[in-house]
């Protein structure tokens, strides 16, 4: 699921150019920014597999984890749960945020 929370750019036309290549890629669309909130729900609400992995398109966490987080999944898990343990690099608003 590939969610547009209101942006203003070609976000919107590139999610849908995905979708109409690859049949798994559900593309939602918001009429303005609605919030992380509301889009990881629309996204929750859409999703059709055995799991689901929220990805902020900023990709401020490693997506090379994703492998272990399947693995720990494939092995049994009802949840799996990742936490960033290092924020060095991070700006103090950032770490205040976080």
């Amino acid at each position: 699921v590939f969610i547009n929370d209101g942006s203003k750019d070609a976000t919107e036309s590139i999610i849908n150019k995905i979708a109409a290549s690859d049949p798994l890629v559900i593309p939602l669309s918001f009429t303005r920014n609605f919030g992380k909130e509301p889009a990881l729900f629309a996204g929750l609400d859409h999703a059709t597999g055995d799991a689901v992995i929220p990805i902020d398109v900023d990709l401020q966490d490693p997506i090379e984890v994703i492998p272990h987080l399947i693995e720990k999944w494939q092995a049994g898990a009802d949840m799996v749960l990742a936490k960033r343990s290092d924020r060095s690099t991070d700006g103090r608003m950032k770490r205040k945020t976080a």
